[in-house]
């Protein structure tokens, strides 16, 4: 036994657990660095911005398929169908 064995107590750990583990604090890691890098606020800003766009357009597409439709029954009616 080394002097660092000694200091330390030796737990057995079946191999599984111990490269579970070792990849869940890596993860966790990698989790941690990129909260602090990624700048969220702005990400958030932009996610609102095309769920507006997107609501836009629906809304559009909606009342051009409404109009569309008088219009097409209107005219049925004008004609005499």
């Amino acid at each position: 036994m080394t002097m660092a064995d000694d200091q330390q107590p030796a737990i057995k750990v079946p191999l599984e657990n111990w490269v579970r583990e070792i990849a869940r604090e890596a993860a966790w890691t990698v989790i941690k660095e990129h909260r602090q890098e990624c700048h969220i606020e702005q990400v958030e800003k932009r996610v609102g911005q095309l769920e507006v766009r997107v609501s836009t357009l629906i809304g559009f597409m909606a009342g051009s398929g409404l109009l569309g439709g008088l219009a097409g029954a209107l005219l049925s009616r004008a004609v005499g169908g």
